[in-house]
């Protein structure tokens, strides 16, 4: 499974991002040493154990659910794992538009992000509902694509 360093410290700025007010990190040992290579690759914050850190001061906007969808999978039920997918997505749209962009990395790097995605739901506390982990990881991968790969606004 997977296991977080603690609990999110963030400070909402408006409109809708947080400032991380202290590194959060996810350990999990379920990916294999390739794995872990690929994310390195694509400038993931990732060591050869699994360990994908986020800095403090990082923004992110927990997860990008419609207002309208709140109800059902609000973003706080899979905010640490969005965390840590944000952050791994951060570095895909980084990589994505770098010199050293290869296409088959940047793929394989995505599907291992949106799985270090499930695998970060599947160790939240309070457990999340095995729907709505199903509902959140069929999102990414339906709809991540554009999201890591898109330049951010400046």
């Amino acid at each position: 499974m997977g296991k977080f360093n603690g609990k999110i410290k963030a400070e909402f700025t408006a409109p809708k991002t947080w400032v991380l007010a202290k590194g959060l990190s996810f350990i999990t040992e379920e990916l294999d040493d390739e794995e872990i290579s690929i994310l390195q690759e694509v400038g993931a914050n990732i060591s050869n154990t699994g360990r994908v850190t986020c800095k403090k001061g990082m923004k992110t906007d927990l997860a990008s659910v419609p207002r309208a969808c709140w109800a059902f999978l609000a973003p706080w039920d899979v905010a640490r794992a969005a965390v840590i997918h944000d952050h791994l997505y951060a570095k895909l749209r980084w990589y994505y538009h770098s010199e050293e962009y290869n296409k088959e990395v940047w793929t394989q790097g995505r599907t291992i992000a949106d799985k270090v995605f499930l695998l970060g739901m599947n160790a939240a506390e309070p457990i999340v509902p095995a729907w709505k982990k199903h509902a959140a990881y069929r999102s990414v991968r339906m709809f991540g694509s554009r999201p890591a790969s898109r330049k951010k606004d400046k």
